[in-house]
């Protein structure tokens, strides 16, 4: 029983770090987001493009969450939970993000 659940929120913590990974979320400074932001505004294909990460990140986030949901009693329960597999993520994409993304 407890291995089914620890391997439910360690896969929980894997999807949410893929999103983080497939956002860009961990390295991108608030100006160059901007920036990108700008860019891809004026060109249909870099809108096209970013919609498309958005959706698969999002698409993996909410993965995570059916994923570990059914392990969770009640609702509090879930939202604690979840919050600490989302931080667990991102300590995940922090270190592993940028080696990921170079390999791209």
């Amino acid at each position: 029983m407890f291995l089914a659940l620890f391997a439910r929120f360690a896969l929980a913590i894997v999807l949410d770090a893929a999103a983080f990974t497939v956002w860009d979320l961990g390295t991108r400074a608030p100006l160059d987001l901007i920036a990108d932001l700008r860019r891809a505004v004026a060109s249909r294909r870099g809108l096209a493009a970013g919609a498309a990460r958005f959706v698969g990140g999002a698409a993996l986030l909410l993965l995570a969450a059916f994923v570990a949901g059914p392990a969770l009693l009640n609702r509090r329960t879930f939202t604690v939970l979840e919050t600490a597999t989302l931080v667990a993520a991102l300590l995940v994409e922090q270190l592993i993000g940028p080696d990921l993304r170079r390999r791209r």
